[in-house]
């Protein structure tokens, strides 16, 4: 199901570059959810995700902040118990 979802996801960003942004900022903001209401079983899937969005985005523009956002969000993960604490330390 997870291959699926993110190949739909890539599909429908790669009309345009600029939903590479969008869609990292949607990733970033449902991870913050997550997090505010302990959501183990989201965590590793949301981190698959942002890892392969950022892996397939064209570019990110110059002092776009997105990066340092999402460093911000993941490293609060770390103090989260292992295993989820090993996928963000992977991540970041």
């Amino acid at each position: 199901g997870l291959c699926l979802n993110c190949w739909s996801l890539q599909e429908l960003v790669s009309r345009d570059a600029g939903n590479y942004l969008i869609l990292l900022e949607k990733i970033l903001g449902k991870t913050k959810e997550v997090q505010e209401r302990c959501d183990y079983d989201l965590v590793t899937p949301l981190a698959l995700l942002f890892y392969s969005a950022v892996l397939y985005a064209p570019h990110l523009p110059p002092g776009s902040e997105l990066l340092l956002k999402a460093a911000s969000v993941y490293h609060s993960f770390l103090t989260w118990p292992v295993p989820y604490c090993d996928t963000f330390r992977e991540l970041l």
